[in-house]
């Protein structure tokens, strides 16, 4: 498997959106097309490969690439959304890419109504509307083959990643996709019947273990650019807690260390790497204001609950069918219990991290979310820059569990 590297995608400029249902453009001399389902789609310039308006691009060396608007923390997108699209496009799943798609509207979650990838809506969200995608190029491929033989569409067939003839004439995808893309995009597009169903639905290999066991898979902290200095953060144990002092004479004269730094919820050390930055981080003496919330517990909670329950005033989470209170009335024999599942820790194996290089003006953020248009808008308003100055790459995930969520690691 073959994950793209995005860094040089800004987010979509927002004059560019256009109120239409898709966008298919020229992409060099292949094929892009974007899906989107009620959410406005971006032009995108003449020439550039990637850019963020598509969900599909196939180059003309039959390359098939698809964007991947959803982060892969574990769960298994960049292989589930590659099989919605290699399904409808007849396709053997292990020839579809992912390129990892940057910040944009066009990748709005319908179900959570942001670029962000939790709940477990996933392929829910992409089912769809991928394999629209899929289908329109496939739709636009035969087209584009039937006007080149001058034969009627409707005697040609995709699969295996090239059309073909009823005279055993071939055409790859690759070689069709300049031409498929003059075409216009069609309105309506017949899905594959479940029952014809050869990838979605069966059993199939992750196209991301290779990369996780020989180690070419980038997770945000693997990430090392020229220059980098790394910061450790002493974050007050409470939320919402505040630095009141700290000491730091003892961490500033250990090896490594270039600074450290009073931010708004806490310490920064910065040092030339991270385990110097840790290792003084250890050093620091700091006093905190733990704040209003310093008293609660999961005791405090469940003791909460349990008043909550008692009071009456409850509110039911499951649809009720029938006279309940008419049944528990009647029976011969009821049964109370109590059961308790705590506060479980968000807590994933990669530690929290990020990492921004400021040049000019502008910024590149590199890093592990689940929330894109979030972390943008967020180091945007942190910094009083544009967001259209931010350019943001997702790397691999490892967890998310939703603390990746928030944003408060990237700000």
């Amino acid at each position: 498997m073959t994950i793209t590297s995005l860094t040089s995608l800004a987010s979509p400029n927002r004059r560019t959106f256009l109120k239409t249902s898709s966008a298919l453009t020229v992409a060099g001399s292949g094929l892009m097309l974007g899906v989107s389902l009620g959410v406005p789609s971006a032009a995108q310039a003449a020439g550039t490969l990637y850019t963020p308006n598509a969900w599909v691009h196939i180059a003309d060396d039959n390359t098939i690439t698809l964007l991947s608007a959803r982060s892969e923390m574990g769960q298994g997108v960049y292989t589930s959304m590659p099989m919605l699209i290699a399904e409808e496009l007849n396709v053997d799943l292990r020839k579809v890419k992912v390129a990892i798609a940057p910040p944009g509207k066009v990748y709005t979650n319908a179900l959570l109504g942001a670029q962000i990838t939790g709940g477990s809506t996933s392929v829910r969200d992409g089912w769809e509307k991928l394999r629209i995608a899929g289908a329109q190029v496939r739709t636009m491929l035969v087209s584009a083959a039937a006007a080149k033989w001058n034969v009627d569409a409707s005697t040609l067939k995709a699969e295996n990643g090239m059309v073909i003839g009823p005279n055993g004439k071939k055409a790859t995808y690759g070689s069709l996709a300049e031409a498929a893309s003059k075409l216009p995009v069609p309105e309506k597009v017949a899905l594959k019947d479940p029952k014809d169903f050869t990838i979605i639905g069966k059993p199939t290999k992750r196209l991301d273990t290779p990369m996780k066991v020989n180690g070419t898979a980038e997770f945000g902290i693997d990430v090392k650019l020229p220059g980098m200095v790394y910061a450790s953060l002493q974050q007050c144990p409470v939320i919402g807690g505040k630095v009141t002092s700290f000491d730091a004479s003892k961490a500033k004269g250990m090896p490594g260390v270039i600074d450290v730094v009073q931010i708004p919820d806490g310490v920064a050390v910065v040092a030339d790497s991270y385990w110097h930055a840790y290792k003084a981080r250890r050093a620091l003496t700091v006093q905190w204001d733990e704040g209003p919330v310093a008293a609660i517990s999961n005791a405090s909670m469940l003791d909460g609950i349990r008043k909550a329950a008692d009071s009456g005033k409850v509110i039911a989470i499951i649809p009720t069918k029938g006279d309940t209170a008419g049944a528990m009335k009647d029976a011969a024999k009821t049964l109370k219990a109590e059961y308790v599942s705590p506060l479980l820790a968000h807590a994933t194996l990669e530690p929290m991290n990020f990492t921004a290089d400021y040049k000019n003006g502008k910024i590149l953020l590199i890093g592990p979310t689940q929330f894109q248009q979030g972390a943008e808008g967020s180091v945007a308003a942190a910094l009083g820059i544009k967001p259209e100055d931010i350019t943001l790459k997702t790397t691999f995930l490892g967890g998310g569990f939703g603390r990746r969520l928030e944003l408060d690691f990237i700000v």
